[in-house]
Formats: structure tokens, sequence, C-alpha cells
């Protein structure tokens, strides 16, 4: 990882004792628990003290517990969970909490509900969805205590479209931890799984198998791709509500031979390790941690032009962008990187860079420690 750092304000030089709550309401270990875990750890480094509230045995409260990171076990059921709300009213009280940082739309509605009048809320948005229009939306973005940590401009941009002030922002970009990584993982070790000639392409892709990570488009990619590299492979690590279906779409066209279904994984360098091409297929996308982890192996990249990934993938610089919803231009890409090894090369050393440069856990933790100090003096 690189060394250099900026010299950031640490929040209590605004306000002694200065402490955050963490709200995350989920109940599963996702990337956005990843993102909290890797932030509370970063923060504990700094010595900025805080405290997290997470659903009772989920599974970042307990890590966070391994880790001697304060927690609370909070069940949050809800936007209208009046009953936590209060609960996390009494912790707020406890604790001293300067600053409330939610991780979640659940908590974000329940941290208007349990603060204070005068008390800044930190809002990390990692989609980018459009804000709705339904009441409750209304009332919880446009709340006079609510500023936003966005991790990527696609999801800043959203945010301004829907009627937030700019100055309401914090480009805050989601970040890995680079050194989890052996980079020494076979590149057999996958292939050897699941039964895959060490001479095939493989074509991977990381995520969960729901509807805006656009597999299905990946899918309709194939054909196109396999009509130069018969034998290539493409290779979905994840499960999802979709997985079914998008099997069955795999069936219907025939392409069985052609494809591997993982389920959810925790071993990913195996796969970063055997990947020759990462393929990113969504329409939808705040920003995706998955394409820093292969950019960290040097894979080279095609993606699709949706929310904050043009902030990782640089078209022509760092890898390829196709449209959303175009498995013909997706397959373009996949098929000029496949069939450029100098291009692919210096396009996934460039990323690798990139990645490096700007989407590390540490940078992370620096800009959310600016963006608190930030917070503090506007308030």
């Amino acid at each position: 990882m690189d060394s250099e750092r900026s010299f950031i304000p640490h929040p209590s030089f605004l306000i002694p004792d200065f402490c955050v709550l963490h709200l995350d309401c989920g109940r599963e270990w996702r990337g956005g628990q990843a993102q909290v875990f890797n932030l509370c750890k970063g923060l504990q480094a700094a010595g900025v003290r805080q405290v997290l509230a997470s659903p009772p045995a989920s599974p970042l409260l307990l890590r966070a517990m391994e880790t001697g990171i304060p927690v609370a076990g909070v069940n949050m059921h809800g936007e209208f969970d009046i009953f936590s709300a209060w609960k996390l009213k009494k912790l707020i009280q406890s604790q001293n909490v300067t600053l409330i940082h939610t991780h979640d739309a659940h908590a974000h509605a329940l941290a208007c509900w349990a603060a204070p009048r005068n008390m800044p809320i930190a809002v990390s948005r990692r989609v980018d969805f459009a804000i709705s229009k339904n009441w409750l939306s209304r009332r919880k973005y446009f709340d006079p205590r609510v500023s936003y940590l966005s991790i990527s401009n696609g999801v800043a941009d959203v945010l301004k479209q829907g009627g937030i002030p700019a100055e309401k922002i914090y480009l805050v970009p989601s970040g890995v931890d680079a050194t989890r990584f052996t980079y020494q993982v076979p590149r057999e070790k996958m292939r050897e799984e699941f039964g895959i000639p060490n001479d095939a392409p493989v074509i991977g892709t990381i995520g969960s198998l729901v509807d805006h990570k656009g597999h299905q488009y990946l899918i309709d990619a194939a054909p196109r791709v396999l009509e130069r590299y018969p034998n290539a492979r493409f290779v979905l690590v994840g499960d999802g509500s979709l997985e079914q279906a998008l099997k069955a779409q795999v069936a219907e066209r025939k392409l069985q031979a052609s494809f591997v279904f993982t389920g959810r994984r925790n071993d990913v360098e195996t796969f970063l390790s055997s990947f020759d091409v990462f393929a990113l297929s969504s329409h939808l996308e705040g920003l995706c941690t998955s394409v820093i982890d292969a950019q960290l192996f040097a894979l080279p990249v095609a993606a699709t032009r949706t929310g904050g990934v043009p902030d990782l993938v640089i078209h022509e610089q760092t890898g390829l962008l196709a449209a959303p919803k175009n498995p013909q231009e997706l397959a373009d890409a996949i098929l000029q990187l496949l069939g450029d090894g100098v291009l692919a090369k210096r396009l996934g050393e460039a990323g690798r860079a990139h990645a490096l440069a700007g989407f590390t856990a540490d940078k992370t933790v620096e800009k959310t420690i600016a963006a608190y100090a930030a917070i503090i003096k506007r308030t």
C-alpha cells in the first residue's frame, strides 16, 4: 500500500472528547459491513473514540468485539422502530456522542428519530439509486442535521439531482484492505477445483446475483466471446436471489459447459489469481469494491459505464468501459482485452496503481476523518 499520507485534522482538535456512533442494521456479512468494519479498525488506530451499534450476534458486531472496538447490540427493525430509536437515544446520552454515522437506509431514518436536535448526522451513501419522493424519504434526506459521505462521483451526482446541496456532500470513496491478500495463490488452484484447462481464458466476476449487477447481460455477451474463444470459461462468484434464473438462462442458451457458478466464497483470492479478465456488467453501481480487488491483482477490467464505476475504470487508461445493458459492447471490451496482451497488461498495471493511490482502507479512513472535521466545523 502507498505510504504517503496527507495531514488530516483529528476531529478532537475541534471538539474535546469527540465520539462517533456508527449505526449499521445489517444482520449478514456483505460488502457494506466489510466497509464499516475496516473504517472502525482504522478509526481505532487513529485514536478516534467510537461506538458501533448493530444487531446482537450480527457478524459485524462479533468481528468488531473481537477487535476491541466498543459495541452495543441493538435490534433495529426498520425505519419506524421507535423502540430502537429510544434505545439509541439513551446510548447517545450515555456515550456522550458528538456525531452519528449511519451506514444503511434504515439506520439513516433511525438516526433522524434518535439524534438530539443539533447533533450532526453523517450518512454513508453507497448506492446510486434515485432518492424516493415519498414523505419518509423526503423527511430523512432533507433533515438539516444530515450530511452525506458519497462513495463516488456517480453517487454524489444522484444526490445532487435529488436536490441535496453540493456543500452537504463529501466524497469519501470506499477502500479495501490491500494487505489481506497474499498475492501468492497459484493460478492453477481454482482451475483444478472446477476442471478448467490452464489454456482456457477465464472471464470472472465477483458479486451478489441480484438484478442491478446485470449478470444476465454478461450471459448474453458470452456467445460473442465464445465465437472467437470456444474454450473460454465464465466464472460467477457469489450467490443471490437470481441464481436459479441465471442458471436457467445459461441452460436455455446451452452454455452450461462455459459457465461456472461457485456460490458464495470467502477465498476470493483464489479466483482473482486465476482470472484473465474481470468483467462487471452492472447497470446500477455505487462504486464496486470487487473491481478494486481485481485491480490490486493487476487484472484487466471490462466494466459498464454506470454510477461510480468510471471513478475506478477510466476508459482506455485503467480498463475498458461499455454501455450498461449492452451485451455486444461488453463482449467487444472482453475480446479486446483477451486479444491484446500488451494492452491488457498496461491497463492492469495502471489499474493497480490507481487503486493503491486512492481506494485503500487507509484512504477511506483519512477522508472520513476529514469529513467529520468539516461537518463539525459547519455545525
